[in-house]
């Protein structure tokens, strides 16, 4: 009887008991039993046990590898190599490989180093690889279906580098990688779907860096990824649909950096992340649509900088760490519903940011978003929405303007407060006229006074210099008018005077300008007044001068103190 200690770590407490009895044909049996985290054992387990040399005899008659339900201890292809003084770098050749619920236990490793599988089938389904280093390196598994369904590594780090799977489904649904580090660099995925489905990759660097895929889908799906590094930096994920939802990465960095994600949907919806960097520096979406809907991205920084996609929402998100997204093209960017606890950098900087629609409805901003409203084009890129309302458009300028006054961007609070209260005004018309035709008879005037009071003449009091522009232009229409009715038409109203007959100029055209001044300023030095019609028209624009120093006074105190 061969008895050996308890490997312990936080997913796997196991002991392995030999014991001379008869099971499936072999002289001996393994009772494996495992352990809670109290060392309280939950369940014993019977394999048949199984010698290499017997794997080794079947691998050199070219049989079919059927090890399920087996206990092994030290299978190594560098042992088998040895015996059979085959060079390290040749391959060995696995004929309809099957080792489901197989019991791996090793004293420093599993080795499965350059072996071609080929048949029907390879399958490692519900198998345990108890502890130590667990090598499928250099790997070719062939056009057939791969299954590590369920499979459960120990405390040892686990490679797959190199490996080539082929045309057929590739799975690795709720397999446990225990604590380890786990190496998929350079991988090479066919075009079978792929399925890490539930998968627990565990507390050790977690490495898919120049991993390819090729046009099968992918599924992360509810994944969860313990605190080491998650590195995906330059893989190549193909043309299928990207599965990334629901994904658990824990804590620790996350790296995306200069991925291709080829033409297919990539969907992180309802992911999670915890303290440490997040980079997707340099990422290409492809053409297909990246959601990142109502994730969690934690605390540490978030980076898309130089990324190029071509529709990315953010919707929903509770942001609360630093994120740059300065994407060097993006089409569509919808940051609807979200929440912006931190910093959000989209401003351009030393390169440009080509953003085509930016979506802000609903957004609440209680950190800052750093933008510019010329060199984002923020007005181009808000108002190519097409499905959004007028009111909407109206509260996303109102956003930029709060954003902006918080930043102290005041001109670009003034260009967004403008816009804000255009859509504003457009959006109340349309209002009135789906309520009814009479609502048009008191819409349309309030717009058009509205329009051109507000707006035309001062930008709704943002631009003081237009004001005083329109003050000066009033004070020449109504001077030429002046002069017009005085030469033209006396006998309807006419400028006269107090001056004696040898200074009496009301027939002049600057003298005209004159009087036009000081009755828009409402001065009223009585040298000049008005008879007839021009009475009427006189006091109009004294009514017209206040109000337009008054709108002055204020858009220019407004500019000043702030």
């Amino acid at each position: 009887m061969l008895e050996s200690p308890i490997h312990s770590h936080h997913l796997l407490r196991y002991s392995a008991d030999i014991q001379d009895k008869v099971l499936a044909g072999s002289d001996k049996t393994a009772l494996v039993s495992f352990y809670d985290e109290n060392n309280k054992r939950v369940s014993t387990h019977k394999f048949w046990v199984l010698k290499n040399d017997i794997i080794y005899d079947w691998i050199d008659k070219g049989e079919t590898i059927n090890l399920n339900g087996a206990y092994i201890h030290d299978f190594s292809m560098k042992e088998y190599r040895r015996s059979r003084g085959i060079a390290e770098q040749v391959p060995v050749k696995l004929i309809n490989y099957s080792s489901r619920k197989t019991f791996f236990d090793c004293d420093f490793e599993t080795d499965f180093y350059q072996v071609e599988f080929s048949g029907a089938f390879t399958n490692f389904e519900s198998s345990i690889f108890a502890n130590g280093f667990v090598n499928f390196h250099n790997c070719n598994f062939g056009n057939s279906e791969v299954s590590f369904k369920k499979a459960k590594f120990g405390s040892g780090s686990t490679t797959f580098q190199s490996s080539t799977f082929g045309d057929g489904a590739v799975s690795f649904f709720n397999t446990n990688f225990g604590s380890g580090n786990l190496s998929f660099i350079d991988a090479n995925f066919g075009n079978g779907h792929v399925d890490f489905r539930k998968t627990y990759f565990g507390d050790g660097v977690v490495d898919f860096k120049f991993a390819k895929f090729a046009h099968g889908d992918i599924s992360f799906q509810k994944a969860s990824f313990g605190s080491g590094k998650k590195d995906f930096k330059n893989v190549e994920f193909g043309d299928g649909k990207i599965d990334f939802r629901g994904i658990d990465f824990n804590d620790g960095d996350v790296s995306f950096e200069g991925v291709e994600f080829g033409n297919g949907r990539v969907n992180f919806r309802n992911s999670k992340y915890g303290s440490g960097f997040k980079n997707f520096e340099l990422c290409d979406f492809g053409e297909g649509e990246a959601l990142f809907e109502f994730v969690d991205f934690g605390s540490g920084s978030v980076n898309f900088n130089r990324s190029n996609v071509k529709r990315i929402s953010f919707s929903g998100c509770h942001i609360n760490c630093f994120t740059d997204l300065r994407f060097a093209h993006c089409q569509a960017l919808d940051l609807s519903n979200t929440v912006i606890r931190d910093v959000v950098d989209i401003k351009p900087m030393s390169e440009k940011v080509v953003i085509q629609e930016l979506k802000l409805v609903d957004m609440r901003i209680l950190g800052r978003v750093f933008l510019n409203w010329r060199e984002n084009a923020l007005a181009d890129v808000i108002y190519v929405q097409t499905d959004t309302s007028l009111f909407q458009l109206a509260e996303q300028f109102r956003i930029l303007k709060e954003n902006f006054r918080n930043n102290g961007q005041y001109e670009d609070e003034d260009a967004a407060y403008l816009e804000f209260k255009r859509c504003e005004a457009r959006a109340t018309l349309h209002s009135s006229l789906e309520k009814s035709k009479w609502k048009a008879l008191q819409a349309y005037p309030v717009y058009l006074f509205k329009k051109l009071v507000f707006d035309h003449v001062g930008h709704y009091g943002t631009a003081p210099v237009r004001v005083l522009g329109n003050a000066i232009v009033t004070v020449f229409f109504f001077g030429a008018l002046y002069h017009c009715f005085t030469t033209y038409f006396p006998h309807i109203g006419t400028v006269a005077t107090t001056l004696p007959a040898d200074m009496n100029h009301v027939q002049e055209f600057w003298n005209s300008i004159y009087y036009s001044a000081i009755t828009f300023f409402t001065i009223g030095y009585g040298d000049y007044f008005a008879l007839g019609v021009l009475k009427i028209i006189s006091a109009t624009e004294g009514f017209i001068g206040v109000f337009l120093m008054s709108y002055f006074t204020v858009a220019f105190v407004r500019k000043i103190l702030r």
